[in-house]
């Protein structure tokens, strides 16, 4: 039962957003934002991974690289210069006849 005589509770203010705190943060181990210097790739090794599925199928797999720059003054805990790859996945599937859509 409400009584008649009963206000509405007084609206709070909305507390501004709080950045999250410092530990959720990830760390890359670089810094992303650094400067860079562009690398061209003068060779490359073409190899394919290749997967044997329950059905018979075979999936084909290779990583292509797109891009390749490397930050300037920073190195991995062993010593190496640390390389941006920008990289794209190229695949094919082998299907069995049996898999493979009736052509109409």
């Amino acid at each position: 039962m409400v009584r008649k005589d009963a206000r509405p509770a007084p609206k709070q203010p909305k507390p501004s957003p709080q950045p999250p705190p410092e530990s959720s943060h990830f760390r890359f181990g670089y810094n992303p934002a650094g400067p860079t210097e562009q690398r061209d790739i003068v060779s490359s090794k073409d190899g394919w991974s290749e997967y044997t599925l329950n059905d018979g199928s075979v999936i084909r797999a290779k990583a292509v690289i797109i891009d390749v720059k490397c930050a300037t003054d920073q190195y991995s805990a062993d010593g190496n210069p640390l390389y941006i790859v920008q990289t794209d996945v190229v695949n094919s599937v082998n299907a069995p006849a049996e898999l493979k859509k009736k052509s109409t």
